[in-house]
C-alpha cells in the first residue's frame, strides 16, 4: 500500500506558496474541484489525492499519527495544488509532444514490488491492493500515464540543466569550508546559588507577571460515540452472498500461468541498417545451432548474450506472466514448451533466443482460503450501513432533544463517556481532535448549553457531545505557585548574570586583553576545542558550530572572538581561529564530476519551480468558491 501511495503522491508536496492557502473541499454548487486553461479537475479527482496524501502521512508517521490533529482543510489545499500543478505541467508536455504508451504504463505497474508476489507481478495482488485503497484500476493507470509524461517533462528540464565551472568552485568552497573553533560555555545554573529571593520579591513577580500563573479556561463533557468498528451483527455471514462475492471477484482468485525462461540476446540498434539486422541474425542462428548440437545453453549465452543482467546467469530471466516482457517475446515464450528452443524473435532491442525451462500454470484460490477475508468484507459493509442509519437517527434524537443525551443513547444502545479537562489548547482523548475543541467552545454548545453536531472523529466515526462541567480562566492562588514563581526568578537571573559576566568577558577577548583559556580559568570552565570542523558537525553543540560559520574570518591571523547568550540560557564565548574554503581542484575528477551533477540538478529544480511559476502566471485556474452557483 505504500508504494501505491508514493506513485499517486508522485511529487506531491504541500506548497502553500505556490496558490495558497483555501478551504477547497467546502460544500458548493460547482461540479468541479478547479478549472486549468478550461480542463476539469473533478471532486472525485481530488478526494483520491487528498486519501493518498493522508495514507502516506500516516505511513511517514507511523505510531506518532493522530488524524485528530491532521488539518484536513491543509491536506485538501494540498491536494488540489498537486493536481493543479500536475494539470499545468501535463498541458505544458503534451504540447511539446510528451506522450506515454500503455506499454510504459503496464512496465511501470509490472516494476512496482507491490504488486509482486514470488518476485513476478500479480495480477490478483494488484487488483486487491488497489481494492483495499477505494482506487479503481482505471483511475490508478490514468494517474501513473499522467505521471509518467509529467516525469519526461521534469527529467527534461533537470537533466539539460548544467552549473558552471565557476558555480561549482564557488558553491563547493562554501559547502566543503572548514573552520577552526575553540569555545566555552558559562552555564547559568554557576549562579543560581548566589540568588536571594525575598518574599517581597516573590510578591512583586507574582503581580506583575499575572497572565503566567492563570489557569486556563476548561470544559469537561459527555459524549456518545458511533463507531462502526464497534457495531454488532445480529446474524451470520450468508454463504450465498459470500459464494456471490466469490464468483464475482473470480479473477482475482487466479494466479496466472507463470514460465521460467532463459534467452540469448543478439543486441541491435533501432536505426540500424539491413546489414547489421542480417548480420545479428545469423548471429542468433548461430547461437541456435551451437545449443542444437549438444552445446549447453548456459555456456553458449555467457559467451554471446549482450543482456548484461541475465548472460552470467546463463541467460535465466526467472519466473514471469504475461503482460511483463515486450509482446513478441511473449508470444513466442508462452508458445513454447519446456526444454523447446524458439527461432530468433525480434523485440526494440534486437533478436532473443528463447528457451522455456518450467511452466507453472495458473492456479485458483479456493473459497476456503479466502472465505474468512470475504466474510469481514461483507460484514464491513453491512457495518457501513449500519452506521449511516444509525449516524441519521443519532443526528436526529440529539437535535430534537438538545438539553440531553440520554434517548440517543437509549435508542441506539450507546454509553454516554465523560472527558477529561479539555482547554481550548485541548486535552486528552478526544480533546485532542480540533473539531472536538471548536465545537465544545462554541457558542451554541457552551454558552447555549445544546448538544454538539455530530463530529467527524475518523473514518465512519462520529460523536456529538454536550458541556457537562466548565471552568472560566482565573489566576492561581499564590501560595499555589509560590515555590514555581521563585524557581523562574532564579533561572532569570542567573541567565541575567550568566549573560552580564560573559559578555564582560568576550568584550575583554575581542580587545585582546586576555586569552580564552584564561578566561575559562576564571569561571571554572574547560575550553573545547573542535579542531577544524564543517557546517554540518553534529558533535558539538549545533548553535555554537551554526554561530561560529556566521562570523567573518579572521585577518591577519587574529582570532575573531564572539559571544552569545544559546537557547537554553547559557552564555557561549566562541574563538574563531582559521577558515579554510573548500577547494574543488582537490577532488579526484568523478567527485568534482558528482559536484557538477548535484549543482546542475539544484539548478534543475530553480528552473522546474521558474517554470512552474510561469505556467501559473499564464494559465487561467479558476477555483469555485464555496457560495459559488
Amino acid at each position: 500500500m505504500g508504494v501505491v501511495g508514493w506513485i499517486l503522491l508522485g511529487l506531491l508536496f504541500i506548497a502553500f506558496a505556490f496558490f495558497g492557502l483555501n478551504s477547497y473541499l467546502k460544500t458548493r454548487t460547482a461540479n468541479y474541484a478547479a478549472l486549468v486553461n478550461g480542463v476539469e479537475i473533478t471532486p472525485r479527482q481530488q478526494q483520491l489525492a487528498y486519501r493518498t496524501l493522508r495514507t502516506r502521512m500516516q505511513e511517514l508517521m507511523g505510531d506518532a499519527y493522530n488524524p485528530a490533529t491532521l488539518d484536513e482543510d491543509a491536506l485538501k489545499s494540498s491536494a488540489l495544488q498537486k493536481l493543479i500543478k500536475d494539470e499545468l505541467l501535463l498541458q505544458a508536455a503534451d504540447e511539446a509532444g510528451f506522450a506515454a504508451s500503455d506499454q510504459q504504463v503496464a512496465a511501470s505497474i509490472n516494476s512496482i514490488d507491490a504488486f509482486k508476489q514470488d518476485g513476478v507481478f500479480s495480477k490478483e495482488k494488484y487488483t486487491r491492493i488497489l481494492k483495499l485503497q477505494g482506487i479503481p484500476a482505471g483511475g490508478f493507470e490514468w494517474q501513473l500515464q499522467r505521471d509518467i509524461i509529467i516525469k519526461q517533462l521534469q527529467s527534461g528540464l533537470l537533466q539539460t540543466a548544467i552549473a558552471t565551472p565557476d558555480e561549482q568552485r564557488q558553491a563547493f568552497m562554501l559547502k566543503a569550508q572548514q573552520r577552526r573553533i575553540r569555545y566555552l560555555t558559562l552555564p547559568a545554573k554557576k549562579f543560581a546559588d548566589q540568588i536571594e529571593i525575598s518574599s517581597a520579591d516573590i510578591q512583586n513577580y507574582y503581580k506583575t507577571h499575572a497572565d503566567a500563573f492563570m489557569t486556563p479556561e476548561r470544559v469537561k463533557v459527555q459524549y456518545l460515540q458511533l463507531d462502526a468498528a464497534n457495531i454488532a451483527l445480529d446474524k451470520p455471514v450468508d454463504e450465498a452472498a459470500v459464494e456471490a462475492l466469490y464468483k464475482e471477484h473470480a479473477e482475482t482468485y487466479v494466479t496466472p500461468e507463470q514460465r521460467h525462461a532463459r534467452h540469448i540476446l543478439i543486441q541491435l540498434p533501432p536505426d540500424a541498417d539491413a546489414a547489421a539486422d542480417a548480420a545479428a541474425l545469423q548471429k542468433a542462428r548461430d547461437a541456435i545451432k551451437r545449443i542444437e548440437g549438444g552445446e549447453d545453453f548456459a555456456k553458449v549465452a555467457k559467451e554471446v548474450s549482450d543482456d548484461p543482467g541475465s548472460a552470467p546467469n546463463g541467460g535465466d530471466l526467472g519466473f514471469f506472466g504475461r503482460g511483463v516482457m515486450t509482446p513478441s517475446f511473449e508470444e513466442a515464450a508462452f508458445s513454447l514448451k519446456p526444454g523447446e528452443l524458439s527461432e530468433p524473435v525480434k523485440s526494440q532491442f534486437g533478436y532473443h533466443v528463447i528457451e522455456v525451462m518450467e511452466i507453472k500454470p495458473a492456479v485458483t484460490t479456493p473459497l476456503d482460503e479466502v472465505r474468512a477475508k470475504l466474510e469481514a468484507e461483507l460484514q464491513a459493509d453491512e457495518r457501513s450501513d449500519l452506521f449511516y442509519e444509525k449516524s441519521e437517527t443519532l443526528s436526529n434524537l440529539t437535535f430534537e432533544q438538545p438539553d440531553t443525551l440520554q434517548g440517543a443513547a437509549d435508542a441506539l444502545g450507546l454509553e454516554i463517556q465523560v472527558s477529561d479537562w479539555i482547554s481550548r489548547d485541548g486535552g486528552s482523548g478526544i480533546g485532542a481532535d480540533p473539531k472536538v475543541v471548536e465545537s465544545a467552545f462554541s457558542e451554541d454548545v457552551l454558552l447555549n448549553g445544546n448538544n454538539s453536531a455530530p463530529i467527524e472523529t475518523g473514518d465512519e466515526q462520529v460523536i456529538v457531545l454536550r458541556v457537562l462541567e466548565h471552568e472560566d480562566t482565573a489566576r492561581q492562588p499564590l501560595e499555589a505557585v509560590r515555590d514555581t514563581v521563585k524557581q523562574r526568578m532564579i533561572e532569570d537571573q542567573s541567565r541575567k548574570r550568566a549573560a552580564e559576566k560573559g559578555a564582560a568577558m568576550a568584550a575583554a577577548l575581542q580587545s585582546h586583553e586576555t586569552t580564552l583559556e584564561e578566561a575559562a580559568a576564571t569561571v571554572a570552565v574547560d575550553v573545547q576545542n573542535t579542531g577544524l570542523v564543517r557546517r554540518n558537525d553534529t558533535a558539538h553543540p549545533g548553535a555554537i558550530v551554526a554561530r561560529a560559520f556566521s562570523l567573518d574570518a579572521p585577518v591577519d591571523g587574529k582570532t575573531v572572538y564572539d559571544g552569545f547568550t544559546t537557547p537554553d540560557g547559557d552564555y557561549a564565548i566562541i574563538a574563531l581561529d582559521e577558515v579554510k574554503q573548500g577547494d574543488l581542484m582537490l577532488l579526484p575528477e568523478k567527485a568534482r564530476t558528482q559536484v557538477g551533477r548535484e549543482l546542475g540538478s539544484i539548478n534543475g529544480e530553480v528552473e522546474m519551480a521558474a517554470v512552474l511559476e510561469a505556467l501559473k502566471m499564464q494559465a487561467e485556474i479558476k477555483i469555485p468558491a464555496p457560495s459559488e452557483e
